[in-house]
């Protein structure tokens, strides 16, 4: 007999046991991750909300740090399956998103083991951690193809401006946009006429459009060249149309309607209020224009330009329940009849055209007093 021999092996065979152990309660651990419905009774009815039960940060790190492929590969699935399914989404309050803990995504990008990095990316990205984790490597394959899933948050972004690759910026922009502090400062960089502001901004536009905040602070702050050149791209949110008529010149709007031959409801008003005849008379020879919508937003402003105003009632389209006996009074009555029916209440479309066409200023600028310029 052997003992030094046995107790070898018997240690030998107690580390694996341990280790097996060790392993299978990890297993049962990660079980433990998954998201789920949960409702409660609130004042209104019930609330439902998608609740994640995670494992403590510590213990996530604890695995994540074991180094075992398998065992890293199964939390991040088990994490991935924690969130909450799209055909669920609609149906609920509330939704948790069941994110590994920054620390964790580091260690998965300094391992920069392919297969984990690409279950991990194909649901989530890094955090600031794991995304310094990136820089520092400086490979231009991996930003990329980081890229096209993911965006760099505001500092990253901000690291990728002064690197100055233009396929990365591109892509970033492109894909993901910019940080709001970066589009702040290179706007207030175009107030200052800093040269590498305008840059950003014509990279910018060359690869998306603004969302609405900063369309708001762009017809504020850009010279004609720089709004021309983002509008011949794109167009103004139609809630931004009044930005765009207040501080504009009417030129620029010009050729803003000669690519975008539209304006809301809140843009006609401005267009009524600030336009000339000239203005208006472009613009309803748009083929996109709201004749009605414009028609009434000059109700709101006299005195009236009744040349354009003629052009678009020959234009007007019906209102969905039109009175006969009214169209038929406004084409035939007398004054006093018409005048009587004015006070008491207001006409449909076909109606109003043909009080219009009566060409009595006298009527028809009573019927607007009385029941459309009140409405401003």
């Amino acid at each position: 007999m052997n003992t030094q021999n046995d107790n070898k092996f018997v240690a030998q065979g107690a580390a694996a046991w341990q280790e097996k152990e060790r392993h299978e309660q990890i297993m049962n651990d990660l079980n433990q991750v998954y998201g789920y419905d949960e409702s409660c009774i609130v004042i209104n009815g019930v609330s439902h909300a998608w609740t994640i039960k995670k494992l403590e940060n510590k213990r996530a790190l604890e695995i994540v740090n074991r180094g075992h492929h398998d065992e890293i590969m199964y939390m991040i699935e088990r994490y991935r399956q924690a969130n909450c399914p799209p055909e669920k989404r609609s149906f609920l309050n509330s939704v948790s998103r069941a994110n590994l803990p920054d620390e964790v995504k580091k260690v998965i990008a300094e391992r920069n083991n392919p297969e984990e990095v690409e279950a991990l990316l194909s649901w989530d990205g890094y955090g600031y951690s794991g995304q310094d984790v990136i820089f520092a490597r400086n490979d231009h394959f991996e930003k990329m193809r980081y890229l096209e899933r993911h965006g760099f948050d505001a500092y990253h972004q901000r690291l990728l401006l002064q690197a100055n690759d233009s396929d990365e910026i591109a892509l970033q922009i492109k894909k993901h946009g910019l940080a709001d502090e970066l589009l702040d400062e290179m706007f207030e960089g175009l107030r200052e006429k800093k040269p590498e502001s305008l840059q950003h901004y014509y990279l910018y536009i060359s690869y998306r459009e603004f969302p609405e905040k900063y369309q708001r602070q762009m017809l504020r702050v850009v010279r004609t060249p720089e709004f021309e050149a983002y509008v011949d791209k794109y167009g103004i949110w139609a809630w931004v149309h009044e930005d765009l008529l207040e501080y504009r010149l009417m030129s620029e709007v010009r050729y803003y309607l000669e690519r975008h031959p539209y304006l809301s409801y809140q843009g006609a008003l401005k267009l009524a209020q600030k336009g000339s005849h000239d203005d208006k008379m472009f613009y309803i020879s748009a083929p996109s224009c709201d004749i009605n919508g414009f028609l009434w937003a000059m109700f709101k402003y006299p005195p009236f330009d009744y040349e354009v105003m003629t052009q678009c009632f020959l234009r007007i389209s019906a209102s969905e329940n039109e009175k006969q006996a009214d169209i038929d009074l406004m084409k035939t009555g007398s004054h006093d009849e018409v005048m009587e029916r004015i006070k008491q209440g207001k006409l449909s479309n076909r109606a109003l055209t043909a009080l219009f066409f009566r060409n009595s200023k006298e009527e028809f600028e009573t019927y607007i007093s009385l029941w459309e310029k009140s409405f401003l």
